[in-house]
């Protein structure tokens, strides 16, 4: 029996493993990049950011709990976690003078961000799994390496958020719709 030589590098990228790794990569990058850059310039996550982790997960959650049913795995349902965080701040009184709000809306801000740390693994795997044919024959180092690349990407659209200053103006910022960070490089004519 003989093995199946490796292709050479050139060809490596014509692998189906390859391009199905390097797709999930890219698109997770995408996803991940302005969240990550917004914390940087902002100190916050805007909501619409928010919104679309619940788009995503919700979406995902009832396509799997209808096309499976009673075959659905019990870690479809971790899909529900960024649902009960909107209803838990949902019940949290709207009264933004009072200290039991602070203290009520500090604890579900932390309570919110624990929970969603904790279970953005598994809601990745899971909507992966659903969108992605084959995604997982991926494993190993393959998936290190994606992970990394992630992983990189969020920490440098962190970092060039930090460092804003440097590369976009005041106007850059208020073209595209966002507001002025503090900051800012005002541009001079």
């Amino acid at each position: 029996m003989t093995e199946d030589p490796v292709p050479p590098p050139a060809a490596r990228h014509t692998d189906l493993g390859v391009r199905r790794l390097a797709a999930i990569a890219v698109a997770t990058s995408l996803i991940v990049w302005w969240p990550a850059f917004t914390l940087g310039v902002y100190h916050a996550i805007f909501f619409e950011q928010i919104f679309a982790l619940w788009a995503v997960a919700t979406t995902a959650f009832f396509v799997g709990v209808l096309l499976l049913g009673r075959r659905a795995q019990p870690a479809v349902y971790s899909l529900l976690i960024p649902s009960v965080w909107i209803v838990l701040t949902w019940l949290t009184p709207a009264d933004t003078t009072s200290l039991d709000y602070d203290l009520g809306y500090d604890v579900l801000f932390w309570l919110g961000v624990a929970v969603t740390i904790a279970g953005i693994p598994t809601m990745v795997t899971i909507v992966l799994a659903m969108l992605v044919p084959g995604v997982e024959s991926v494993r190993g180092r393959d998936t290190a390496v994606a992970v990394g690349a992630i992983v990189l990407v969020v920490v440098l659209s962190f970092t060039l958020g930090t460092q804003h200053h440097r590369l976009l103006t005041c106007e850059d910022f208020k073209i595209s719709g966002n507001d002025e960070p503090a900051g800012c490089t005002v541009r001079r004519n």
